[in-house]
């Protein structure tokens, strides 16, 4: 019985944190789009859907090109945004690529290691509400306003 509801959490923290992470990803390239193509054009649109938004072009391909434009380095919020989006890229690869470990685990912490490394990763309320916290703050610098209200009833201030 332990061992089913292990698993059934670590398939919980799994999806969660993949699905956001990929709402994450799809706010960066679109923000990365809006950088070179202010205007929505057709150029903008062949931009996003056939570079920005390929399978070629990774979450970390994303975020390194985020981090070479002098313009989003320039801004106040940049080391935070960095922070934020290499906290989700590395939570979102340890719960993609990482093995179970059953004996550490229990109903409360899931423990997932890198069987290369042997590094672990503990799963808890503790590491979801820090992923949650970038991603909100991520979402609002992005622009993505309504996901926000959608998932977390946060609104733009007028």
């Amino acid at each position: 019985m332990d061992k089913k509801i292990i698993r059934e959490k670590l398939s919980w923290f799994r999806g969660n944190i993949i699905s956001d992470a990929t709402v994450i990803e799809g706010a960066l390239g679109w923000r990365l789009r809006r950088y070179f193509f202010p205007k929505t054009n057709r150029q903008g649109s062949i931009f996003y859907w056939h570079i920005i938004n390929t399978p070629n072009f990774s979450f970390d391909k994303k975020i390194s090109l985020y981090e070479e434009i002098p313009y989003f380095k320039k801004l106040k919020q940049y080391p935070k945004v960095k922070e934020s989006l290499r906290f989700v890229q590395r939570t979102r690869n340890a719960v993609a690529h990482w093995e179970l470990d059953e004996k550490m685990s229990d109903a409360n912490v899931i423990v997932i290691y890198n069987p290369s490394t042997f590094k672990k990763l503990k799963l808890d309320d503790k590491l979801i509400e820090e992923f949650r916290e970038h991603e909100k703050f991520l979402l609002k610098v992005f622009g993505w306003e309504q996901t926000l209200a959608e998932k977390y009833g946060i609104f733009k201030k007028k």
